[in-house]
């Protein structure tokens, strides 16, 4: 591959990287139903994989219709099913193919699909799935879809690519944190291969809820951590004040104009919480911007 809260920012640390330095990365898997949301971020994906010089892979997976009636009727075969979504596929990946003038392969499994999305990307070594988010926009439209299913189950990277996002150059990049988890170089590595891509600047937020008392040592000592890890390109930290983690995080996002949000799925952290519908009333922000999921297990 290849606040209304307020904020403290501490200063930036900058190391510059040659592009000789940026990693291939080999292939991004696309999964793709067809719809408005998955054709979107298919295009995301390729204007990203033309710039990090990547493949695309679509992957569409359906499941058998069940009769619901007592009424006789025609059942389609299994045949007449993978051909009839072969050939969709094949059309979409033709289309990509020709106008980013990318390498796009494509395939169409039976089964269920955060199950067969998460299978294959291990099974193909993919080095990032980029997934559709239906809806307007918002983390609140994503909670129980096949893509929040996507993000809990997998193992490589999850972009999840709102549906009216718009592509452009991944300049200002904010990566929230509870500092709740261990940091690890092979954690940050897809969003390290980012940075360099781009000559990203990197904002690491913290929220303090304003009935929390800070942990000043456990926070400067992530802070370290983290200086060690990315010591790539251009990143800076801010402690925030917000009652509500998620508009914390939206205000921060809409005051620096960024073009990605990174956050980490790990267990007992906020975002797992989130997706396990354990903090639905922190689903009042939306985001119109891409969100990077990283994984520490």
């Amino acid at each position: 591959m290849r606040t209304d809260g307020s904020h403290v920012t501490w200063g930036p640390f900058y190391i510059s990287v040659t592009s000789s330095e940026i990693p291939v990365m080999d292939s991004i898997l696309v999964p793709i139903d067809f719809s408005a949301a998955s054709k979107s971020a298919a295009h995301y994906a390729a204007s990203y994989a033309k710039e990090a010089n990547a493949s695309l892979i679509l992957f569409h997976v359906y499941l058998l219709p069940a009769p619901v009636t007592e009424v006789p009727y025609t059942m389609v075969s299994v045949n007449n099913l993978q051909a009839d979504n072969e050939m969709l596929i094949r059309k979409e990946a033709d289309g990509l193919r020709q106008e980013f003038g990318i390498s796009v392969e494509s395939e169409v499994r039976i089964g269920l699909p955060s199950e067969e999305i998460s299978l294959y990307a291990v099974e193909k070594e993919v080095l990032m799935t980029v997934i559709g988010m239906r809806g307007q926009s918002g983390l609140d439209k994503l909670v129980g879809s096949t893509a929040a299913s996507v993000v809990s189950k997998a193992k490589v990277p999850v972009l999840v690519v709102p549906h009216h996002s718009v592509y452009s150059p991944i300049r200002q990049i904010v990566y929230a944190s509870d500092f709740s988890y261990m940091s690890t170089p092979n954690l940050f590595k897809p969003l390290l291969q980012i940075i360099r891509l781009f000559n990203s600047h990197l904002h690491i937020i913290h929220i303090n809820k304003n009935s929390d008392a800070p942990n000043h040592e456990r926070d400067a000592l992530s802070r370290s951590t983290l200086s060690t890890l990315l010591n790539d390109g251009h990143h800076d930290f801010a402690s925030i004040t917000d009652e509500s983690v998620t508009h914390g995080i939206s205000t921060y996002l809409a005051e620096h104009q960024a073009q990605l949000l990174v956050m980490v799925a790990h267990k007992h952290n906020f975002f797992e919480r989130l997706f396990n519908r354990m903090s639905t009333t922190e689903m009042a922000y939306e985001t119109t911007i891409p969100l990077l999921v990283l994984h520490d297990a």
